[in-house]
């Protein structure tokens, strides 16, 4: 297992007239989604198709939930979500208001485990490979 990059020039958005330069960019491939989770469980676990649904339809209810009412969500040690705000400097404790919001994400924070086994993931470009044979 490998994460795969492909090969982009970009220009830097800070310096337009600086020379472009050639940047790594992850590969991803088709998302997994709902069905194909629902089906890996049931596979891996005890659990129905039913259950599996039930215990995912859940998770993907109640986090957002959670995280607009301001909670960090921990998942074991996967990791959390949590929200982050950008804003925009104020020169007094009173200038500063939503109104200087600039911008809201979540970010999701991965667990150590899960932080050490990603950074042990080797990188290759995505292309053929040459260590398997393919079928002509």
């Amino acid at each position: 297992m490998a994460i795969r990059y492909v090969i982009q020039q970009r220009k830097d958005p800070r310096d337009p007239s600086a020379q472009p330069k050639y940047y790594l960019i992850a590969k991803t491939f088709a998302p997994v989604g709902r069905k194909f989770l629902i089906e890996d469980m049931v596979n891996r676990t005890s659990l129905t198709k039913q259950e599996a649904a039930t215990a995912l339809d859940y998770l993907f209810e109640v986090l957002p939930k959670l995280i607009a009412m301001g909670f960090t969500v921990k998942l074991g040690e996967l990791g959390h979500f949590r929200v982050s705000i950008r804003s925009e400097g104020s020169d007094t404790q009173q200038e500063a208001n939503e109104s200087k919001v600039r911008s809201k994400r979540l970010l999701f924070v991965p667990g150590p485990d899960v932080h050490d086994m990603i950074q042990r993931i080797p990188v290759e470009e995505y292309g053929l490979r040459t260590d398997i044979e393919y079928v002509k």
